[in-house]
């Protein structure tokens, strides 16, 4: 970290210094680059301040980690931690204290969030997805018809307000009780993965985790029909013809 003193005061050099250091040391392999022994100076009086902030606001191991010097000092002295940041922990530590600091992230915040508001997404672009979705997700016609409809519908294009059907739809839970099967809908969906009627997809959950789910592939499309799941429109819900479970049970 540069050698200065970061305060309200701080000339725009001093701050360009800063956030030079910043760029630097974001390019580091190290995960934890920064010694606080080189930067609790900048904005506290003592290092005790600034090491009770971080044991109070931080997590350690995620935001800093602690090396433990001197453990048992055959001399007596006391044992001493190092405290080592992250760079998103160190820009934290040193905006929130520093006024001039802080501006220069909240316009770089403001613009970037004013940059993703006026960001045109075109026609093109919305069909590449939806074309994506379709060929990724095996999906079937009437969810191609609900994605047909988001784009269509805005601009006053006509689309069919339905498709031509191949079955009655039903989920393999209802199927299965209705056949008396001697399988639970996870047996079903094994012996599916293991037929290669079924592959099993993921997609990232909204607490940042990562969630599975089913989708129907080759032969098993014979069978059944991958519908947009209503509870999240990133994954799908298989479902199958009634008149056709029968037989696919006698298969797998």
């Amino acid at each position: 970290m540069p050698n200065l003193i970061l305060t309200k005061d701080s000339s725009a050099s001093e701050i360009k210094r800063y956030f030079n250091a910043i760029l630097k040391l974001s390019k580091s392999n190290n995960e934890y680059p920064v010694n606080l022994d080189e930067v609790w100076m900048l904005v506290y009086g003592r290092k005790s301040d600034a090491v009770e902030t971080l044991q109070r606001d931080f997590i350690e191991n995620v935001d800093y980690q602690v090396l433990r010097q001197n453990p048992q000092n055959p001399l007596g002295g006391r044992p001493t931690n190092e405290y080592h940041l992250s760079t998103s922990c160190m820009e934290f530590f040193i905006a929130r204290k520093v006024r001039p600091v802080f501006e220069v992230y909240r316009q770089v915040f403001h613009k970037t969030v004013e940059s993703i508001a006026t960001k045109s997404v075109t026609i093109s672009d919305k069909i590449k997805v939806a074309d994506w979705l379709i060929k990724a997700l095996n999906l079937n016609e009437s969810s191609k018809l609900l994605l047909a409809k988001s784009i269509a519908d805005p601009l006053g294009l006509p689309t069919p307000d339905y498709t031509p059907s191949k079955g009655t739809l039903r989920s393999c839970a209802e199927l299965l009780k209705e056949h008396a099967a001697p399988l639970s809908p996870q047996q079903f969906n094994q012996r599916m993965i293991q037929r290669g009627y079924m592959s099993e997809l993921t997609r990232p959950s909204s607490k940042g985790s990562v969630k599975k789910f089913k989708s129907i592939i080759g032969d098993g499309l014979l069978y059944g029909e991958n519908q947009v799941n209503p509870n999240n429109p990133k994954s799908t819900q298989p479902l199958y013809y009634a008149d056709k479970f029968g037989e696919l049970l006698m298969v797998i």
